[in-house]
């Protein structure tokens, strides 16, 4: 089990703070993996938008992804989000938070 870093959990906040983002993040969760071209048609945003919304996630280690021909593949990675949900519960345990 790895300790996440504050630094890390910032990032992984403002990732998911944009609505466009979480809501890529949301469908990529959702189904075990998409196409580039199928997230650009399922987001309200402009192709380009939408390339710079996944290099975000996936800088914060939220999203992977595979090349296949000349399609790109992007799948979620589990165990971050799992860091991440531990490192949030840890700011709650002791100060009468409880989830």
């Amino acid at each position: 089990m790895c300790l996440m870093e504050e630094r890390e959990a910032v990032q992984i906040a403002r990732a998911l703070g944009d609505p466009n983002r979480f809501g890529i993040y949301k469908d990529l969760a959702e189904i075990s993996e998409l196409r580039c071209g199928t997230i650009c048609l399922n987001t309200p945003v402009r192709a380009a938008t939408v390339s710079h919304h996944l290099k975000v996630l996936a800088s914060a280690g939220l999203i992977e992804s595979r090349r296949e021909g000349q399609g790109v593949y992007y799948r979620t990675v589990p165990e971050r989000l799992k860091a991440y949900l531990r490192y949030l519960r840890k700011l709650g345990n002791g100060r009468g938070i409880t989830a």
